[in-house]
């Protein structure tokens, strides 16, 4: 045998071994992942598949502590934090309606066709320290989508889903290849009869057809509002009575939303003040995604923090029930850091008696005061003063100045570090 007959014996050998393997990809890179328990460890794409090995190692039980507003889950199947209940024997399962996607683009979706070695409509037992490699087996992703979403859903009853965003394979789009997406043969629409005489031609009316998303996307990044650099967060929703988490190491999130459900949002990251938002898709008119992003304000000496969210009656100190949530993420920051000595300062607008505004802002922050110690905060950690109008935001020329000017603020007047 030539050499040249061998090295054209050799190619089609591996040419041939491409076409029976398909494309691999061993330990892909994932950008962000909701369990850092679960991983991939190959993808596999065939003429027909698009296979996805993946590895889950079960490390046993959590204790959570009582002042945790969510579960930090290790193990998938977790009550409702309101129960504050860790279940003896963790269970498994993969969602049948696990879906991949082509990143930003929900129309195009790849389905779930099985899976090997887990289960998809019931639930498996666990032990602590097992590993279970189980195999998901998706419809097969176009040619030249080289990054997809594994979304597993909405976790419910409290559980967690298995998510992957940003997960890098080899998929190069194939030479004489038009298109990198699943697309369907336009429909030939027949040639119109002609008119007959003296009757005009009816005017026909296409009516497009309604696409129904499954779900929206929210994305963004959390920064540190000094630096403004990327920092790693904790991202909690509350979707129909269940929590879920998305945790970032870079700052970077995405999650998939009902468009048809309400949501809020809690934003939490070591070492900073962490915040609260709500969505209503249904309600914008934006469809297909969001963005939003978070600037979380660190925790230092002499850091003024706006609590935005803090309501009185009228001309009143006596605080409303809107305002609960606010300081309730307050009263849990001074719990989670009991180092920490804050002043809280009552502000008014300009309208109206000097001396009343300024006795109104000190009664206001006197309330808030009371309110914190009475979710456990030792009164000696905070401080209450009202300065009036004293220190205006803006020049209370309108309405919407007095409106910025009457407002509840902290500053941090210590940190003392734990011995």
């Amino acid at each position: 045998m030539t050499y040249k007959s061998l090295f054209a014996f050799t190619c089609a050998v591996a040419l041939s071994l491409t076409a029976a393997f398909g494309q691999i990809t061993e330990n892909p890179r994932v950008e962000e992942q909701s369990a850092p328990y679960v991983k991939i460890k190959r993808v596999e794409l065939t003429d027909e598949f698009t296979i996805i090995y993946l590895q889950f190692t079960e490390k046993g039980s959590l204790t959570i502590p009582e002042r945790s507003p969510v579960p930090l889950p290790d193990f998938r199947q977790i009550p409702s934090p309101r129960r504050q209940q860790v279940p003896e024997t963790p269970r498994i399962w993969l969602d049948p309606e696990t879906r991949l996607y082509k990143p930003g683009e929900i129309n195009m979706k790849f389905k779930l066709i099985k899976a090997k070695d887990i289960p998809t409509q019931s639930r498996r037992e666990v032990t602590p320290g097992e590993v279970v490699d189980f195999v998901a087996y998706f419809e097969k992703l176009s040619p030249g989508i080289e990054i997809f979403d594994f979304y597993e859903g909405r976790a419910g009853e409290g559980g967690q889903t298995w998510n992957f965003y940003g997960v890098h394979i080899k998929n190069p789009l194939k030479k004489n290849s038009k298109t990198t997406s699943k697309v369907a043969p336009k429909a030939v629409k027949p040639a119109p009869k002609p008119p007959l005489a003296n009757k005009p031609a009816e005017k026909i009316e296409e009516k497009p057809t309604p696409v129904e998303e499954e779900f929206v996307m929210i994305k963004g990044t959390v920064y540190d509002s000094k630096t403004k650099n990327p920092i790693p967060a904790q991202i909690t929703y509350f979707e129909k009575g269940d929590s879920l988490q998305f945790k970032s190491s870079s700052g970077n999130y995405r999650i998939g939303i009902d468009p048809k459900s309400s949501y809020d949002f809690s934003v939490l990251a070591n070492g900073y003040y962490g915040a609260n938002f709500s969505l209503s898709p249904a309600d914008s008119s934006a469809r297909g995604s969001f963005s939003r992003d978070i600037y979380l304000i660190p925790l230092a000496v002499g850091e003024t923090i706006a609590l935005p969210n803090i309501y009185f009656e009228t001309s009143k100190f006596t605080l409303l029930t809107e305002s609960y949530d606010e300081l309730n993420r307050l009263s849990e920051m001074m719990k989670e850091n009991p180092g920490i000595k804050i002043r809280v300062e009552g502000h008014t607008d300009n309208v109206g008696d000097f001396d009343k505004n300024l006795e109104l802002s000190a009664n206001r922050a006197a309330s808030v005061k009371k309110y914190l110690t009475g979710k456990g905060i030792s009164e000696d950690r905070i401080e209450a003063k009202g300065f009036g109008a004293t220190k205006p935001l803006a020049k209370n020329g309108s309405e919407e100045e007095r409106k910025k000017n009457r407002r509840v603020e902290f500053v941090i007047t210590q940190i003392k570090s734990a011995e």
